[in-house]
């Protein structure tokens, strides 16, 4: 699972008589032919000796694996990366509070991002063509941004592709209009988290039930691109909510699709809490990897679930996107995150679902977390694996 709606799959070649295959970042699938390989890369899960792995194969296999990058010297590790999606806090304010939100309990004092800083964002991001779309949304309602219309254009001028997420209170009619007109949206979703008014009202803490439904009409209206009602909650009310939401909009085009609701890394304590707490070194994850996120400020930090946006190693501004994406700052938080060096105890990847290897969702898992099994095997992974 990633951003987007549903799964994405690895893009698959014909392997002929490979043995093995590795997924790298942009999705494709690389095979290898020799068996001795796959044994030195589980050799290699952990740091070791070049000795010790050549003892495991041969210099030939070990220096094919170097040339494929699939081994690297520690100081080399985590410096690739391919960004696939562009998060940018045009505002750091919204006008609901939800209960699966921080909003809810600590809300961010208004703010918003000028156009020159956003320009010159979108500007940065070109180069980089494996980026599908940008989103506006940080723990923010992108469309009370007085600045809206401006960013549409300065998307549309540059062929941006845009997946804006809302809550719909101020997405307006001309809004819609304007949207479906650009042809740049990638794809509208639209948090609802049920249709009962009064849930409602107690879930996102607004009165604007009346008004995003209405909005939401006005979108389903323009037909101009695909929209996903995304239903956050948990338990048996969640799932109610996701039946009543699908029997009232799927007919209509309208893809409804239940939120992996989390406590966004510890910042929830009530019935969204998770009480996650990784030890040791941490796992992995492509949220730093595959996606930039820019602050209403400029500034880059490590992903979605940093409400605080503690961890920043850069600003936009200082460089080109590439400059800061590589800074020595960078590499350090990938190397933590992927447990290359001990992260702080408290880091906050260390209280995130991501991190668990368990997690059905994890969008990153390294060779040693796959159970290996000859063709035809029926063994299943021992309890940890």
């Amino acid at each position: 699972m990633t951003d987007t709606a549903g799964p994405e799959y690895p893009v698959m070649s014909n392997p002929g008589d490979a043995v093995f295959g590795g997924v790298y970042l942009d999705r494709t699938v690389r095979w290898h032919h020799d068996p001795a390989a796959l044994e030195v890369l589980h050799a290699a899960a952990d740091s070791v000796p070049t000795a010790d792995l050549v003892a495991k194969a041969s210099m030939e296999t070990v220096t094919d694996l170097v040339h494929r990058e699939w081994l690297q010297h520690p100081d080399d590790l985590c410096r690739g990366y391919v960004l696939r999606t562009g998060q940018i806090e045009t505002t750091a304010h919204c006008n609901w509070g939800c209960e699966f939100c921080p909003v809810s309990v600590e809300p961010k004092p208004h703010a918003t991002m000028p156009m020159d800083l956003f320009t010159e964002i979108i500007q940065k991001l070109q180069p980089h063509r494996e980026v599908r779309y940008v989103t506006f949304h940080f723990f923010n309602e992108p469309t009370l941004d007085r600045h809206f219309a401006k960013r549409i254009e300065v998307l549309r001028q540059f062929g941006t592709k845009l997946s804006l997420a809302t809550n719909a209170s101020a997405l307006t009619e001309d809004k819609v209009r304007l949207l479906a007109s650009s042809g740049i949206m990638h794809r509208l979703v639209v948090n609802i988290p049920t249709d009962d008014e009064d849930d409602f009202g107690r879930m996102t803490g607004s009165r604007t039930y009346v008004q995003s439904l209405r909005n939401l009409e006005y979108a389903i209206a323009a037909e101009g691109f695909p929209i996903t009602l995304s239903v956050n909650g948990v338990g048996e009310m969640a799932a109610r909510n996701v039946d009543r939401l699908r029997r009232r909009y799927e007919s209509r085009g309208v893809e409804v699709a239940p939120t992996q609701t989390c406590d966004r890394a510890g910042e929830l304590k009530n019935d969204y809490a998770q009480e996650v707490w990784i030890d040791g070194p941490l796992r992995g994850c492509s949220w730093p990897l595959n996606h930039a996120y820019f602050s209403v400020t400029g500034k880059m930090f490590i992903c979605c679930n940093d409400y605080h946006q503690r961890e920043v190693f850069g600003d936009i501004r200082d460089g080109t996107l590439h400059e800061v994406m590589g800074s020595p700052a960078a590499v350090a938080l990938r190397r933590r995150v992927f447990g290359v060096d001990r992260a702080p105890e408290d880091y906050l990847c260390r209280t995130c679902h991501d991190q668990r290897r368990d997690f059905p969702h994890r969008q990153f898992r390294p060779v040693r977390s796959f159970p290996i099994y000859p063709i035809g095997a029926t063994a299943r992974p021992r309890a940890g694996q």
